[in-house]
């Protein structure tokens, strides 16, 4: 019998890291109970995935042109029952791109999987995303960019357009074999999204150590999210690649400094209520309509209340302000901590007599002056 392979394609910002922190944090335990997960870590998932969607540039490292090349072999010896490959981003591939992904993934069954979460929470979470990519776009800039280019194969819309994403890989994947997790609303029953998940994947979750794995993936906050946006606009476009910005700019400021802190959530303006209750109503009926294998509330997809705000959200200049300094107090302070730590080992390393020597002529430079 052929086994399974359980592709997880995304969409952007419905849970995607927490589960995949998860299922690679748990890789021995996954084994024991048949499924194996590929590629092995997350850097090589998204190596797959830029080889995948012709994205990869000279400054990857060359093994990064492996994982590809080597997914067959890698399904071929594989000794569970079924396997998993997750990567948020496989989702815009085009036809011949998800086709070369496909031919790479041996003699499997492919199921396709792809996680959905309504567009009242989504849209404002891929938004602050991409500013931790290195945008400098304003909300409602990115809202009117949406209305201009809704219904089109615009970028803006590749993680969003549900059924623009389930009809292109349905040519190619039978609607009974494409399963929609959909994300559980807010203040929903702990662990639902994975219980969802792993229903399709045929896993016990209570195997799953979780106690490695953070829950709290709190994108920015509306006044953090403003500040970075201002930084983004002041850096260089050559100095916003990849593998610099991502290791600066998202996790050394965006979200060591400015994740995390307090203030107001990111939320769709009031003014947008009616446009997306519309468009996720669509979303719904094609779900349903569609013949795919729907686990969980497929009404999870409609926007509630709360995810709409009752203003337009603005900032103001003393809000910027101080959430500037609170950024600025927490870098200098990390770097004095830092140099102190430094300072006090280079004095631990001094022999005694050096100290003493140090110590007294020091006092005497203190006592003349």
């Amino acid at each position: 019998m052929t086994r399974p392979l359980y592709l997880h394609i995304g969409l952007q910002k419905t849970g995607t890291s927490y589960l995949q922190g998860l299922f690679l944090g748990n890789q021995e335990v996954l084994r024991e109970h048949g499924l194996d997960v590929h590629p092995r870590q997350r850097r090589e998932a998204y190596w797959l995935m830029l080889d995948v969607r012709d994205r990869l540039r000279p400054h990857n490292p060359p093994q990064a042109r492996e994982v590809l090349r080597g997914l067959p072999e890698a399904l071929r010896s594989a000794p569970g029952r079924a396997a998993l490959v997750s990567e948020e981003s496989f989702s815009p591939a085009e036809d011949h791109q998800l086709r070369r992904l496909l031919d790479a993934c041996s003699d499997r069954e492919v199921h396709l999987v792809v996680t959905a979460r309504d567009l009242a929470r989504q849209i404002p979470s891929v938004w602050q995303q991409g500013l931790q990519s290195g945008r400098s776009i304003t909300f409602p800039a990115y809202l009117a960019r949406l209305h201009e280019t809704q219904g089109t194969p615009a970028p803006i819309w590749w993680q969003k357009d549900l059924p623009a994403v389930l009809e292109k890989w349905g040519r190619h994947v039978a609607a009974e074999r494409i399963h929609v997790v959909t994300v559980p609303p807010a203040g929903a029953e702990k662990d639902l999204l994975l219980r969802r998940f792993c229903s399709v994947l045929g896993v016990d979750p209570a195997h799953l150590d979780r106690s490695s794995v953070g829950r709290d993936n709190r994108g920015l906050r509306l006044e953090q999210a403003e500040v970075l946006r201002r930084v983004n606009a002041g850096i260089p476009d050559e100095l916003k690649r990849r593998d610099v910005y991502g290791d600066v700019g998202k996790r050394g400021f965006s979200v060591a400094v400015l994740g995390g802190t307090e203030g107001r959530r990111i939320l769709l303006p009031r003014s947008e209520a009616a446009w997306c209750q519309e468009l996720s109503e669509a979303y719904v009926e094609h779900l349903r309509s569609g013949g795919y294998d729907v686990v969980g509330d497929v009404e999870d997809l409609l926007p509630r209340e709360e995810s709409f705000a009752p203003d337009e959200q603005e900032v103001t200049e003393e809000q910027v302000a101080q959430a500037s300094v609170a950024a600025l107090t927490t870098m200098v302070s990390r770097q004095l901590e830092s140099h102190r730590e430094v300072k006090d080992r280079q004095l631990a390393a001094l022999e005694p007599g050096w100290r003493a020597r140090v110590g007294d002529a020091v006092r005497r430079v203190l006592g003349r002056s």
